[in-house]
């Protein structure tokens, strides 16, 4: 008998079988994406065929898969490009578990627009931002809005797009229709990068006008912040909510005595009864290797299972100490929230893997911050290393540069941007020591903080002018005339 429920909530899964409500089989059924206690997307066999399962469980099963079909089949209505629904209906009644099921046509060659954007150079990425847009426009043009915009829910055989996720498939509003899709086309653009973004705007919105039907007059600027609303919205719930609960990506374990956050990759490691048990002896033991000692932060470097993780442990000093903390969210789980920001904005940094605070009831105490150990110089024994040549080092200061303008265009300070917390991974830079960076909504606020930040990063090289200067030029270029870049540089 298979658990559906279980198999939602379970990292991996051998390949099973369900029998239908109309007496056919589903066969090596594999689960691609997962919602815990709720849908599991599943490749299979169905009449010996390739398909793609959505099973619908929970409480709103039926709902649901209900509201999938009807998307598609507007999608359908409007001759906008959807994988054929080739079943929709239930489990047999003697499989033991109750689940709504809607089978796809699976598209041959065809991969979901986020795996290919990962494999795509920037030309190739506009080109497909392009087909997306115009994609969407098209939805509008039929009266239609697709309110769950993820590249994932694109799917891409050569020219043509696919669009998926009927259960996110509604119609526009009869007032203010413009609006609701102007607000529908910011969220597709937010899931871009914000330097694309800023780069491709014009022509993005010129493609939208050229396939809409009354081609729309926009505005650039309007754009440009109902854009960036959406993406703060969007990192903001991901980053600050929902992995400190149970989901997709996290796995949380709490109790009177102690709240634990684990990445679901790392859910099975041993790691994690190591941690629940003794963190301590992760950070003091003898097979640790002590990389910081201090009375408010203890890092140490630790090898488990052959991985290698950076345990960080946020001390309580005293009673005086521990009356200004137990309230507020630790120091740990700022890294944590932090570390998913900046991945979720496409900021390299190590990848976090657990959160772990000591608690009695709501009041917390000691709090250990766990990410995996990358083996990479400073950006300050990179620069002077001989094993990397000039044109490595142009390259690795222009893109510290364009991260430092990135970090501006995001209004996200660090807080500590001396060179041992930015460390390089070939020409790539990487943010650590995050528990001090803030995304500010305030611009005024942010402003302050991002001069600092600049002035810091420069003051590493203030006894080497000549890498002060080649990073100035870097600076210069991507920043232009900018009023910050000139307060940091007369500091």
């Amino acid at each position: 008998m298979v658990d559906l429920v279980q198999l939602s909530r379970s990292a991996e899964s051998a390949p099973f079988e369900l029998k239908l409500a109309d007496g056919n089989r589903l066969r090596q059924l594999s689960p691609v994406r997962t919602v815990p206690g709720k849908r599991l997307v599943c490749r299979g066999v169905w009449q010996e065929r390739p398909v793609f399962a959505k099973i619908f469980i929970g409480a709103s099963a039926a709902r649901r898969a209900t509201r999938d079909a009807t998307g598609v089949r507007l999608l359908q209505a409007a001759q906008i490009d959807t994988p054929e629904l080739l079943y929709a209906g239930g489990l047999a009644a003697d499989g033991g578990t109750t689940a709504n099921v809607l089978l796809y046509a699976a598209i041959e060659g065809g991969m979901n627009a986020e795996q290919l954007w990962t494999h795509l150079d920037q030309n190739e990425k506009l080109a497909l931002a392009l087909s997306l847009v115009a994609t969407v426009a098209r939805h509008h043009s039929a009266g239609l809005m697709q309110t769950d915009l993820y590249l994932k829910n694109f799917l891409v055989e050569g020219a043509r797009v696919y669009s998926l996720d009927g259960d996110g498939m509604r119609r526009l509003p009869f007032l203010f229709a413009r609006s609701a899709a102007l607000e529908n086309l910011a969220l597709l653009l937010s899931k871009f990068d914000v330097l694309e973004t800023d780069a491709w705007m014009p022509l993005l919105l010129q493609t939208y006008a050229e396939h809409r039907v009354e081609h729309p007059l926009l505005d650039v600027r309007d754009m440009e912040r109902r854009t960036a609303r959406h993406r703060r919205k969007a990192v903001r719930i991901y980053a600050e909510r929902k992995v400190l609960r149970q989901c997709t990506d996290v796995v949380v374990r709490h109790d009177w005595r102690q709240f634990l956050a684990v990445a679901r990759s790392s859910a099975e490691s041993v790691l994690v009864p190591r941690l629940r048990q003794a963190p301590d002896a992760l950070v003091e033991g003898e097979a640790s290797q002590r990389l910081k000692s201090g009375n408010t932060c203890t890092v140490s470097l630790v090898q488990i299972d052959d991985r290698k993780y950076v345990v960080k442990r946020y001390n309580i000093k005293s009673l005086r100490h521990w009356l200004g903390r137990f309230w507020r969210p630790s120091r740990a789980a700022a890294s944590w929230i932090n570390a998913h920001r900046l991945l979720m904005y496409g900021i390299a940094t190590p990848a976090p893997v657990a959160l772990l605070e000591r608690r009695f009831g709501p009041l917390r105490g000691r709090a250990y911050f766990v990410a995996t150990y990358v083996d990479t110089p400073d950006v300050a024994e990179w620069l002077e290393s001989a094993a990397v040549t000039e044109q490595q080092k142009q390259a690795g200061i222009r893109a510290l540069a364009r991260l430092m303008y990135k970090l501006q265009r995001l209004q996200i300070v660090h807080g500590d941007l001396k060179a041992s917390n930015i460390h390089m991974d070939d020409t790539r830079p990487l943010l650590i020591d995050l528990d001090s960076l803030r995304e500010f909504r305030c611009r005024r606020r942010f402003e302050a903080g991002h001069v600092r930040d600049l002035s810091r990063l420069l003051r590493n090289w203030h006894e080497q002018p000549r890498l002060r200067q080649a990073l100035v030029d870097a600076l210069l270029e991507v920043y232009g005339d900018s009023a910050l870049l000139a307060r940091a540089l007369s500091r």
